[in-house]
C-alpha cells in the first residue's frame, strides 16, 4: 500500500479542487461532475500506479477499484458530502471508474486509436445539458391511483387534519429525511402549510436545515392543487418539487377513486442515469402520501 500513498494523496487533491471548483459552478449538477471526472481519475490512477511483478489482470482490476474507491471516499469526506450523496453518486462513478481503467488498459496496450472511442464517447455524454440543443425535458410527473371506500368528503377531513408522517416507507423512501415539524392549516385555497427539514448528512451530525412552503392554491369538489412556493430543504439542489394535483372521482359501486400527481423538475444530468431514480423518488412520494394522509383512517 505504501507505492500508492503518493499517487494517492496526488489525485485526492486534484478530486478536491476540481470537485469543490464545479459545486460553486454552474456545473454543480451535470456531467462534468458526473461523467468526466470519475472516468479522468480512474484513468490517470491507471497509468500513476504501476502493477507489482506477477499481478494477474484481475488482480489489478480489484486493486484499481480499492484505490478508486479511497479516493472518492476521502474526497467526500473533505468535501463534507453526506452519507445520501455518496450512495447516489457511488454507482455512476462506479460506472465511469470502470469505463477509464478499460480506456487506461486498451491505450497501454498500444491500442491507442482503439482506447480512443471511450473518452470521446464520455465527452459526447457530457455534452448534455451544456446547451439546450443537449438538454433532455426537465420537467416531469409521477402518478398513483388508488381506490378507497371513503367518500370525498371523508379524503378532504383526512388532509385537513393534523399531519402526522409514519416512519413506515418504501426502501428508497427511507434514504430520505422525513420533516421534522409541520404547522398546517385548513384545506382552504390560499392557505400555507410549512415543513421543517433537518438533515443529518453523516447520520449523527453535519446538519442541514431547510424549510418547505406549501400553498394549497385551488380546491374544488373533485380537484386539489398544491404549489410549492419555498423550499430550502438538502434536496432542493438536486430536485425541485414544484407541486402536487389531487383529482377524486366517485365510483359507481361506492368510495372513492384517488389520484395524486407529483410534478418535479429534474436538476442532476446525466438523464439515463438521474431521471429514473427520481421518477422512482417521486411515484413512492405519491403513493406514500396518499396512503398515510389521503386515505388515512380518521383517529
Amino acid at each position: 500500500m505504501k507505492k500508492y500513498i503518493g499517487p494517492l494523496i496526488f489525485l485526492i487533491g486534484i478530486a478536491v479542487l476540481v470537485t469543490r471548483s464545479l459545486l460553486d459552478s454552474r456545473f454543480g449538477t451535470g456531467t462534468l461532475l458526473y461523467l468526466v471526472v470519475p472516468f479522468a481519475l480512474s484513468a490517470a490512477l491507471f497509468f500513476l500506479t504501476r502493477p507489482m511483478a506477477g499481478r494477474s489482470v484481475g488482480v489489478r482490476f480489484l486493486n484499481h477499484f480499492r484505490l478508486v474507491t479511497i479516493i472518492f471516499l476521502i474526497t467526500s469526506a473533505f468535501l463534507m458530502e453526506g452519507f445520501l450523496c455518496v450512495l447516489m453518486f457511488m454507482p455512476i462513478y462506479y460506472v465511469m471508474a470502470g469505463v477509464g481503467y478499460l480506456f487506461a488498459a486498451i491505450f497501454e496496450d498500444k491500442s491507442s486509436l482503439k482506447a480512443l472511442t471511450l473518452p470521446a464517447i464520455v465527452f459526447g455524454l457530457a455534452t448534455e445539458g451544456m446547451l439546450p440543443q443537449t438538454t433532455y425535458p426537465r420537467h416531469n410527473t409521477a402518478v398513483y391511483v388508488a381506490q378507497t371506500d371513503q367518500s370525498i368528503a371523508q379524503l378532504k377531513a383526512n388532509m385537513a387534519a393534523d399531519i402526522a408522517m409514519p416512519r413506515k416507507r418504501g426502501w428508497f423512501l427511507r434514504l430520505f429525511p422525513l420533516p421534522d415539524k409541520i404547522h398546517a392549516g385548513t384545506l382552504n385555497a390560499g392557505d400555507v402549510h410549512n415543513l421543517h427539514f433537518t438533515y443529518k448528512k453523516w447520520g449523527f451530525g453535519n446538519f442541514h436545515k431547510g424549510e418547505m412552503d406549501i400553498l394549497i392554491s385551488q380546491v374544488n369538489p373533485q380537484h386539489i392543487q398544491t404549489t410549492i412556493t419555498k423550499n430550502t430543504a438538502y434536496l432542493s439542489h438536486y430536485m425541485n418539487i414544484e407541486g402536487t394535483e389531487v383529482h377524486f372521482t366517485p365510483l359507481e359501486t361506492g368510495g372513492t377513486q384517488i389520484s395524486l400527481t407529483v410534478k418535479y423538475e429534474r436538476l442532476l444530468d446525466t438523464v439515463w442515469y438521474f431521471g429514473p431514480m427520481q421518477q422512482l423518488a417521486a411515484k413512492q412520494s405519491a403513493k406514500y402520501l396518499t396512503d398515510t394522509i389521503i386515505i388515512r383512517e380518521p383517529s
